[in-house]
């Protein structure tokens, strides 16, 4: 088994965010999957199994659990396809509905579900986890939304990452207007709820970035920068009950070898 290293949203500003894609003829146990994604210890491991001609059953382990959606490491994985089967259009078949991607120039437009939130009374204790001051809050079906005054407010956000955890959220998007011209929104994402403290770069939660902006700025076409430390620029369409994301995907030079016991070894 063979594991591909792939940096997505990553530039000549950004890191981006990377994941580890996984590709057979079948997927995998979930025991095994979960000791593959922990030994090669990524953000995210994304497992890959054809299912049909440009179609691709998909699963998503962090080194501590199995989730339910991850755009980046569905980007990775199409970065790596697009790469080796010179297709210019995949499918991703998940256990929660079937994501579509597209190859466009140098970079990859994901199209996902539309997740609106509503506006929303802070929950007790926020301004204590989160770590900072807020001007809104607004939740959807798993993620609370929470805007604050300025850029420089979510780059100061301090949150305290075990008290976030407790709140009954997938996960917390900080977010505030540009203060810079090259792009509209900003924000910073965490989960420690899935043992992932922040994500460096996160597709899902632009799904509930852009209608939210949208709504605010008047206009459906939208470039956001994520603030993490790696940092990452994503480019947002809404349109109907979707959202479109783009972005880039940047392979390794060489994969890494996930053998049956021990340590992950380099693969030439």
């Amino acid at each position: 088994m063979r594991a591909w290293l792939v940096d997505t949203f990553a530039d000549a500003r950004f890191l981006g965010n990377p994941a580890a894609v996984v590709l057979g003829d079948d997927l995998p146990g979930a025991e095994r999957m979960q000791a593959v994604a922990h030994r090669l210890a990524e953000p995210t491991t994304a497992f890959l199994a054809p299912a049909g001609p440009g179609e691709y059953r998909i699963r998503w382990f962090t080194p501590h659990k199995e989730i339910n959606l991850c755009g980046h490491a569905t980007i990775a994985s199409a970065g790596f396809l697009f790469e080796t089967t010179g297709r210019s259009t995949l499918s991703f078949v998940s256990r929660n509905g079937t994501l579509y991607t597209e190859r466009r120039d140098d970079r990859i437009a994901i199209d996902m579900p539309r997740s609106d939130v509503a506006q929303c009374a802070p929950p007790d204790g926020l301004r204590g986890a989160i770590g900072t001051d807020f001007v809104a809050c607004a939740a959807s079906s798993d993620d609370l939304l929470i805007e604050v005054a300025s850029e420089a407010a979510v780059v100061a956000t301090a949150p305290r990452f075990r008290a976030l955890a407790d709140f009954p959220f997938r996960g917390h998007i900080v977010t505030a207007a540009a203060d810079r011209p090259e792009a509209d929104f900003v924000s910073r994402t965490f989960f420690p709820s899935l043992g992932v403290d922040e994500d460096q770069v996160c597709v899902s939660a632009h799904c509930k970035l852009g209608p939210y902006w949208a709504g605010r700025l008047g206009r459906t076409a939208m470039s956001g920068l994520q603030l993490s430390e790696r940092g990452g620029r994503l480019d947002v369409e809404v349109g109907g009950d979707r959202v479109k994301i783009f972005g880039t995907a940047r392979l390794r030079p060489s994969p890494v070898a996930v053998p049956e016991t021990g340590e992950i070894a380099a693969f030439g």
